[in-house]
C-alpha cells in the first residue's frame, strides 16, 4: 500500500463519526478546532425514532456483559488480588521523575504511556517537564495507581491506569492533542463499554487513543453540526457525548469501536465489494455513496436511519445491532448477520448467554491445528521455499524472527484452509488471516520448529561456503574487527532458492525486500561468535550477571576456524537466535 493509501485509510477514522454529514473533508480540516456552545434545548439523537439500532433497555440487558471494576476502590482491590506475574522483580523505577518502588512492571509501563506523547507525537502542550515537581507525588506515594490519582484526579486516575494496562487504551491529555480529562461518570461509562467487548476481539493497535475532546470545542470540519456530533472513530468523544445518558454513552462508544473492526489492519470490511453489494451502495463521482432506493424499498436492509447515511455507518450500526439487537439484524438482513458473525465476532452470537459463551471458531480451528496437521512433503517444501528469505534475514539481515513465524503461519494457513473447507461449514478464509498484511490468526508451532531445524543447517553451510570465497583476505594477524569486516562481504551474495511464487514475499507488508545479507548484520554475527555470545535462554536479568560468555575459540589450521567460527558454533548460534 502506498503512502497516499495509508493517508486515506487514516482519514476514514476521522470521517466515520456518530451523527455527522457524509461529506468527506480534507485531512487538514481535521487539525483545526473551534469553540462552540452546546444547544441545551436540542432533542438528543437517542430519543429519535429508529435513529439507532438498539434502545436503552436492550443495552442494559445485553448478554455476556462481563463485570469490570469502575470505582477507585474496586480497581485497588482488583490489583490487590491479582497474582504477580512471572517477570516481577522488586526494585525501583522512575516515570516522569516519579519514583515507583516494588511496582508491577505492567503498571509501570501503563503509567509511562499515560505520561508520554503517543505514536511519535510532539510534546503535548501543558505537559510538565517533571511530573514529580508539578504534582509532588513522592514521597507520600510510590505506586502507579496512587501517582495517577494525584496527576489526573482521585476518581479517574486509577481508572485510566486500568484501561491502559488491561486494554492498551490511552485516555491521557498528555498523550494526544486536544484531549481533556474525563469526569468520574464519563470514565466509568468507558469501562462499562468494555464490559461488552471480548478482550481478544479488541480491534485496536497498541496504545490506542480514546479521549475526551477538549471541552467547549469541536473540529472545524463539523461546522454547524458540531453540537450534534457525539464522537468519531479516532476515538474522540465530544461534549454532546457527555450530555447523553450512561447507556447511550456506552452505545455510542461501542458504535465507534465497531468502525475500528473494519479499520483494523486495513481489513476495510465496510469498503469491500461484498459489503457494498448487501445494501446496493453506489459511489458517486463526488466520492459520496447512495443506496439505490428501489433495492432499499424492496428489502430495506438497514437496522437504523443512521445506518442509511453511508456504508461505513451502515457497517458500524449493523455490528452494534449484532451485539445489542441481533433479532433486528437477522430480520432486516440475514446476509449481513452471517457476514458479521464470521468476520467480526469469530462465530460468537449474542442471541443468548449460552451462545456467546461458546468457544470462538478460531479457538476450534486452532485446537484442530494443535492436534497435528499432516502436511505432505511437497506442501512443506512450498512453505519452506516461500519463507526461506525471511529466515535468512533473521540471521544476516534486519528482520525479527517473528517475520519468519508470520510467513510460515500465513503460508500454512493457505494450505490448511483449502484442505479443511469442506470439514468446517462456517470456515471463511478471510476470517483466518489479514489479506493485506499477510498475517494469519492460526499458529503452526510444530511446523515452524520443524522448518527451523531444516533451515538452520542449510543456512549455516551457505554462510560458511560464502565466506570461503573471501578467505584469501584473512590472516592470523588481523584484529577481530578486521576479521569480521571480511564477513561483511556477504552483502555481495544472494540468498539461495527464493520462491518467486511466494505471495508472502511479494505482497506482505512485513517483508524487508532484500535478497542479500546486510554487511552490518553479517559483521555482527561474526563478532558475536569471536567474542562469545549469551544464549537467549541464559539472558534473564537474574542469570546474566553470573553468566560467563561462551567462547567458541578453538585452535585449528583451517583458516575459517582460526577465530573459532566452526560449523558447530555457527549452527548453535543460528538455532539459538531463531528459536521459536
Amino acid at each position: 500500500m502506498n503512502l497516499s493509501s495509508l493517508t486515506i485509510a487514516s482519514l476514514f477514522l476521522f470521517t466515520s463519526c456518530t451523527h455527522i454529514p457524509t461529506k468527506v473533508e480534507t485531512e487538514n480540516a481535521y487539525q483545526k478546532v473551534i469553540p462552540f456552545r452546546l444547544n441545551e434545548a436540542r432533542i438528543p439523537a437517542a430519543e429519535e425514532m429508529n435513529w439507532w439500532a438498539a434502545n436503552a433497555n436492550q443495552i442494559q440487558n445485553a448478554t455476556c456483559r462481563v463485570k469490570l471494576p469502575t470505582t477507585t476502590k474496586e480497581i485497588l482491590n482488583y490489583y490487590a488480588k491479582k497474582p504477580l506475574g512471572p517477570g516481577y522483580e522488586s526494585g525501583q523505577a522512575y516515570v516522569g521523575g516519579i519514583l515507583l518502588e516494588n511496582e508491577r512492571p505492567e503498571l509501570v509501563l501503563a503509567l509511562a504511556k499515560l505520561l508520554s506523547p503517543a505514536g511519535g507525537e510532539e510534546s503535548i502542550e501543558g505537559t510538565p517537564q517533571s511530573f514529580q515537581k508539578a504534582f509532588n507525588v513522592n514521597p507520600s506515594c510510590k505506586k502507579a495507581l496512587c501517582a495517577a490519582e494525584k496527576i489526573f484526579g482521585p476518581s479517574v486516575g486509577s481508572q485510566m491506569v486500568f484501561l491502559m494496562e488491561r486494554f492498551d487504551i490511552n485516555t491521557s491529555r498528555y498523550s494526544f492533542f486536544n484531549a481533556d480529562t474525563f469526569s468520574a461518570s464519563e470514565i466509568a461509562d468507558i469501562i462499562r463499554s468494555f464490559e461488552l467487548v471480548h478482550p481478544e476481539q479488541l480491534p485496536f493497535q497498541s496504545n490506542k487513543q480514546l479521549i475526551k475532546f477538549k471541552r467547549g470545542y469541536t473540529r472545524a470540519a463539523y461546522g454547524g453540526d458540531g453540537d450534534s456530533v457525539l464522537a468519531n472513530a479516532s476515538i474522540e468523544l465530544f461534549d454532546s457525548w457527555s450530555q447523553e445518558s450512561s447507556l447511550m454513552r456506552q452505545y455510542t462508544l461501542y458504535h465507534e469501536i465497531a468502525h475500528n473492526y473494519s479499520n483494523n489492519h486495513f481489513s476495510d470490511y465496510d469498503r469491500s465489494n461484498t459489503w457494498l453489494a448487501l445494501s446496493n451502495w453506489k459511489e458517486s463521482s463526488q466520492g459520496e455513496f447512495e443506496a439505490q432506493k428501489r433495492k432499499a424499498q424492496q428489502g430495506h436492509p438497514f437496522v437504523s436511519r443512521y445506518g442509511e447515511t453511508n456504508p461505513y455507518e451502515d457497517f458500524a450500526e449493523s455490528v452494534t445491532a449484532y451485539r445489542f439487537n441481533p433479532a433486528l439484524l437477522k430480520k432486516t438482513s440475514p446476509e449481513k448477520y452471517n457476514l458479521i458473525k464470521l468476520l467480526v465476532f469469530d462465530g460468537l452470537e449474542f442471541t443468548s448467554s449460552a451462545l456467546c459463551s461458546q468457544p470462538t471458531l478460531q479457538t476450534k480451528y486452532q485446537k484442530q491445528v494443535d492436534a497435528g496437521v499432516n502436511f505432505t512433503a511437497a506442501q512443506k517444501d512450498v512453505i519452506k521455499n516461500s519463507c526461506r528469505q525471511s529466515y535468512y534475514q533473521t540471521i544476516v539481515g534486519h528482520s525479527p524472527v517473528s517475520f519468519f513465524e508470520e510467513c510460515v503461519d500465513y503460508e500454512a494457513t493457505q494450505v490448511w484452509q483449502k484442505e479443511n473447507i469442506n470439514k468446517f461449514p462456517d470456515l471463511m478464509p478471510q476470517s483466518l488471516y489479514d489479506a493485506k498484511f499477510r498475517i494469519s490468526k492460526l499458529k503452526f508451532k510444530g511446523l515452524k520448529k520443524e522448518l527451523t531445524q531444516e533451515l538452520a543447517p542449510e543456512a549455516t553451510d551457505w554462510i560458511l561456503e560464502a565466506v570461503k570465497i573471501y578467505t584469501y583476505r584473512m590472516n592470523s594477524n588481523m584484529t577481530n574487527q578486521e576479521y569480521c569486516d571480511v564477513w561483511a562481504e556477504l552483502k555481495n551474495r544472494v540468498y539461495p532458492n527464493i520462491s518467486v511464487e511466494s505471495k508472502w514475499r511479494r505482497q506482505s507488508y512485513l517483508v524487508i525486500r532484500e535478497y542479500s545479507p546486510s554487511e552490518g548484520a553479517a559483521r555482527g554475527v561474526c563478532l558475536d561468535l569471536v567474542k562469545g555470545f549469551v544464549p537467549r535462554s541464559k539472558s534473564t536479568a537474574g542469570v546474566i550477571k553470573s553468566w560467563v560468555k561462551e567462547k567458541a575459540l578453538l585452535q585449528s589450521e583451517n583458516q575459517l576456524q582460526d577465530r573459532g567460527i566452526t560449523r558447530e558454533a555457527l549452527l548453535k548460534y543460528i538455532l539459538d537466535r531463531t528459536d521459536i
